[in-house]
C-alpha cells in the first residue's frame, strides 16, 4: 500500500491526526510506503489555461506541481489535511488544487483515481471544520477518486497537546475506525454511481471536444471514446 499526504502546515493539531492515522495505517500494514509534502507557499495557478490547451509540463509551476501530481497517481490513499481558515481551506491547499484542473473529469481524468481513497482532514477552534472537509472533497470528487472519507473536528484549541482528553479519546476511536477502512478497500474501492454517470456523459462530451484537442486525444488514448 503507498499512502502520499498533502499538508497545509509542518505542525498542529490536523498534521498531528494525519500522523495519528498513518500509525494505525502502519499497525496494520507494517510495509506501507509514506510520501509527505508540505505546501504552505506553494504557488498561485495564474490562469494562463496552458495545462489545458498545450499540456500539464508547460505550466509555468510545473516542477513544484508533478512530484506531487505523480505520487499521487502513484498511492492507493490520499491525505489532504488543511486547519479551517475563515471556513474554508487555506490558501496554499487551494493553489494546489488548482494546478490540478487539468485532472478533472471535464479535462484529462487519470485512470489510477478508479480504485483511490482520499481521505480529508480539518480542525478548528470552533466552526468550519466539516465545511473544510467538504471543499476537500469537492477536490477528490473533481479528480473522480473513487471513495472520500472526511474526519472533521471542533477541538476548542489551538494545539493538540490543549485539546481535551474525551476529545482526543474520540479522534482515537475514528482513526482506529479508518485505518481499518483504509486495509479493506485499499486497491478495492470502487466509484459511486453518481461519479461513473458523470464520467459517462463526459464521453459524449468529448467525442465532439474541438476546444481542448489534448483532452479529447487523452480520452481516446485511455479508449473511453472512439
Amino acid at each position: 500500500m503507498r499512502i502520499t499526504a498533502i499538508h497545509s502546515r509542518i505542525t498542529g493539531s490536523t498534521r498531528q491526526i494525519s500522523t495519528l492515522l498513518i500509525d494505525e495505517v502502519k499497525k496494520l500494514q507494517p510495509d506501507v510506503e509514506v510520501t509527505e509534502y508540505v505546501i504552505t507557499d506553494f504557488k498561485s495557478c495564474i490562469g494562463c489555461f496552458s495545462c489545458f490547451a498545450n499540456g500539464e509540463e508547460t505550466c509555468p509551476h510545473y516542477e513544484e506541481v508533478h512530484p506531487i501530481a505523480t505520487s499521487i497517481e502513484q498511492a492507493d490513499i490520499i491525505i489532504v489535511t488543511s486547519p479551517t481558515y475563515c471556513m474554508g481551506i487555506s490558501g496554499a491547499m487551494k493553489s494546489f488544487f488548482d494546478h490540478l484542473g487539468y485532472r478533472w473529469f471535464s479535462h484529462r481524468p487519470h485512470p489510477s483515481m478508479s480504485t483511490k481513497i482520499g481521505i480529508a482532514i480539518s480542525t478548528t477552534g470552533s466552526l468550519g471544520a466539516r465545511k473544510t472537509t467538504k471543499d476537500i472533497k469537492g477536490h477528490f470528487f473533481g479528480l473522480s477518486i473513487a471513495k472520500y472519507i472526511r474526519l472533521s473536528y471542533a477541538v476548542m484549541a489551538t494545539g493538540w497537546d490543549q485539546i481535551k482528553e474525551k476529545k482526543k479519546n474520540r479522534i482515537y476511536s475514528d482513526l482506529k475506525r479508518t485505518a481499518k477502512i483504509i486495509n479493506k478497500k485499499s486497491s478495492k474501492a470502487t466509484r459511486s454511481l453518481y461519479l461513473k454517470f458523470i464520467l459517462f456523459m463526459m464521453k459524449n462530451v468529448h467525442k465532439n471536444n474541438d476546444w481542448f484537442p489534448l483532452d479529447k486525444e487523452w480520452w481516446q488514448k485511455q479508449g473511453w471514446i472512439d
